[in-house]
């Protein structure tokens, strides 16, 4: 009988031991994913003023974004490179591609008359 215990103390032990080991390997997977994630911040402005403009669309791997009041965005960049597109009703739409090295970004656009 003492044995069995022990022998069913060991095993509850190994099991918990590889449970520990997997979570901490999904754990340092998961981090080293978020940590090439970054984050860029961008204005949209009008070429011709130099204002900012609110609500221009920002499209960036198929998830659209919109600037606030003063034109500016930020876009989260898991990708090494992404293609954005930016536009707004009664402006010219203009297509980039972007890449992690950058911190900032400006894009100006043309009114179309």
């Amino acid at each position: 009988m003492k044995k069995l215990a022990v022998i069913l103390i060991a095993t509850i032990l190994a099991a918990n031991v590889v449970s520990a080991r997997n979570d901490d390997k999904k754990e340092a997977k998961s981090s080293n994913t978020s940590s090439m994630v970054k984050t860029i911040k961008g204005v949209v402005v009008d070429k011709t003023t130099g204002e900012g403009l609110a609500g221009a669309s920002v499209m960036v791997n198929d998830k659209v974004i919109y600037t606030d009041f003063e034109g500016n965005f930020s876009v989260k960049l898991s990708e090494p490179k992404a293609k954005i597109r930016v536009g707004l009703i009664s402006y010219s739409t203009t297509e980039l591609e972007i890449n992690k090295n950058l911190n900032e970004l400006k894009v100006e656009l043309d009114a179309v008359e």
